[in-house]
């Protein structure tokens, strides 16, 4: 008879239950409980006759602080209320000893009546079987995931910044804007608020970019400009960056110093900014620091950990090095426009008539160098009138259009002394034969005109064009006409060809104009367009004085920036 008791259908679930490596209780309709497992009592430390009769929720379901929550809240008695399975993860139950254990949990609803009569639906619930597992070590491992992804993510999206910092401010080398766009960049991804700081001559420092997420662009703006000097001994931490120093984390406004101006400044930043927290990284390359990065929230809780510590202080690098390029870049340009300039003579202003020039040097140092004009006295009374380009963009290119430039004129001013002047073809000629000897410049193209008084104070224009672009010549009324006759290029003895003279009658108040092709040749602008750019603003600017003729003509033309531009511009009189 025992073997039998114990091999009927209930005795064997009886015992399959109680084998399970798995927490299972079973509730009344009311949510008593009304069986529990050897393994729920290992999981909660209540015996099967603590728990017999007493309610699930208020004896296990606990919230995150402890509480027993409203019965409603209870989703593993909510099979009780709609006969729905149901399962979910991260419950708590409470332990006998008051501790709270997480827990993994699946509810299943039984039903009165037979089974095979009904389905669920018309079926009453008569209670409820859960299974729950201890899911604590489970949910800390998945915690942990979340936090790793996270992190991940969190690298990855720094990375990504860093990498758009850095493509951005490569983009420019123009400081001012690079700065500007570094502070855009950085709020809010690295914090609430941005500002730089630059050391400029003698010690002095200025603020010259600043933004805060939440405040009006114009009260921030406000905060720029300059700041007091740098002090000897550097006692804040601004003055001790930008004085060679690491970086450095402050708590806020508390932590910087005010017994010194530039301290004074910063905190009155801080707390403008209403900052919480701060990093000030030096913007550094090469051995010299430029200025510091200043980032900071106003929310309280936000800081700069070490991770935080490093982004920011990989970015002030980068743009330490971006700044130190501009500069570098600066110099060059510098040097090289100096040069450039200071090859170009001082231009006459024989008598009545007047003369302009301007130069303006290509958009990249490398392109400066090739372009000159030139104007000067002749021994026979005329004046001379040159507009040249060496090809080449380079400081090379400058070296040769000094040494033509100056074998021109040796040579118009030889051909001019009385009793035979020389046309300007044979000027031009015997310059392609000295380049040929004693230039290392390869081609050349220029223009080089006489410009003569006739009887009668009439005005002429004699001149030769080697392959240059045409000058354009502006009557007092507005009327305008490109001199198009021209010839071959100078410097190659391959080139065969000839480069005709011209004269044309120059009336009174008319403007001759010559120029070099990187006012009117654009990569993406046709080249007739800005021809007759050019013609219709001569026309439209013919009755302004010279100076500000040769000013607008710059101005509205818009050189592209490829390449340098010579202009020269001479005034008959009236």
């Amino acid at each position: 008879m025992t073997g039998q008791g114990e091999g009927r259908p209930g005795a064997i679930h009886d015992r399959l239950v109680e084998a399970m490596n798995s927490g299972v209780l079973a509730t009344d309709e009311r949510g008593r409980i009304t069986a529990w497992n050897p393994r729920a009592r290992e999981l909660l430390g209540y015996t099967r006759d603590e728990v017999l009769g007493r309610p699930m929720h208020r004896l296990l379901h606990r919230d995150a602080d402890g509480h027993v929550p409203p019965e409603q809240d209870c989703r593993p008695l909510r099979g009780l209320r709609n006969g729905v399975p149901d399962h979910g993860d991260g419950q708590r139950f409470a332990h006998r000893d008051g501790r709270l254990v997480m827990c993994s949990w699946s509810s299943a609803p039984i039903y009165t009546g037979d089974p095979g009569l009904a389905g669920p639906a018309d079926r009453a619930v008569a209670g409820l079987v859960v299974v729950f597992q201890d899911a604590a070590d489970r949910v800390e491992v998945e915690r942990e995931r979340r936090d790793q992804m996270a992190r991940v993510q969190r690298v990855n999206s720094r990375l990504r910044l860093v990498a758009e910092i850095t493509t951005v401010l490569s983009s420019t080398l123009n400081e001012q804007e690079a700065l500007r766009r570094l502070v855009r960049l950085v709020v809010p991804a690295l914090g609430d608020w941005a500002e730089v700081d630059l050391l400029v001559r003698d010690g002095r420092v200025e603020r010259v970019a600043a933004t805060h997420h939440g405040l009006p662009a114009a009260d921030v703006a406000g905060l720029e400009g300059p700041l007091p000097p740098l002090p000897r001994v550097p006692r804040g931490p601004l003055a001790q960056v930008l004085q060679g120093g690491t970086s450095v984390v402050l708590g806020g406004v508390a932590s910087v110093r005010s017994d010194e101006p530039l301290d004074a400044a910063q905190r009155e930043l801080f707390q403008v900014m209403d900052a919480q927290s701060a990093i000030i990284a030096p913007l550094a390359a090469r051995g010299e620091t430029y200025g510091a990065l200043t980032l900071g929230y106003s929310r309280p809780g936000h800081g700069y950990g070490p991770d935080d510590r490093l982004v920011v202080e990989d970015v002030a690098r980068r743009t330490g090095l971006v700044l130190a390029n501009a500069r570098l870049y600066a110099e060059q340009r510098n040097t090289a426009e100096a040069m450039q300039r200071n090859l170009l003579a001082p231009l006459p202003q024989p008598g009545d008539l007047r003369l302009e020039a301007r130069y303006v040097p290509a958009a990249q140092v490398s392109w400066v160098g090739g372009d000159w004009y030139d104007a000067f006295a002749l021994p026979d009374g005329a004046v001379g009138v040159v507009i040249g380009d060496i090809v080449g963009h380079d400081l090379q290119a400058a070296a040769r259009m000094a040494q033509v430039r100056n074998m021109l004129r040796a040579l118009a001013w030889n051909m001019a002394a009385p009793p035979g002047i020389a046309p300007p073809s044979t000027v031009l000629a015997a310059l392609d034969g000295v380049m040929a000897a004693v230039s290392d410049a390869d081609l050349a193209t220029g223009v080089f005109g006489r410009v003569e008084e006739a009887s009668g104070g009439r005005w002429r224009l004699r001149w030769c064009n080697a392959g240059h672009p045409p000058p354009l010549l502006i009557t007092g009324d507005g009327g305008t006409q490109f001199l198009d006759e021209h010839g071959v290029l100078l410097g190659d003895p391959a080139l065969t060809g000839t480069r005709p003279d011209a004269v044309r009658a120059l009336p009174p108040l008319s403007t001759l104009l010559l120029y070099t092709d990187g006012l009117i040749e654009s990569r993406d602008t046709d080249l007739s367009d800005r021809l007759t750019s050019l013609r219709r603003h001569g026309s439209h600017l013919a009755q302004l004085p010279l100076t500000d003729l040769v000013d607008q003509i710059l101005e509205r033309i818009r050189p592209s920036g490829e390449d340098d531009v010579a202009l020269l511009a001479l005034r008959i009189p009236g």
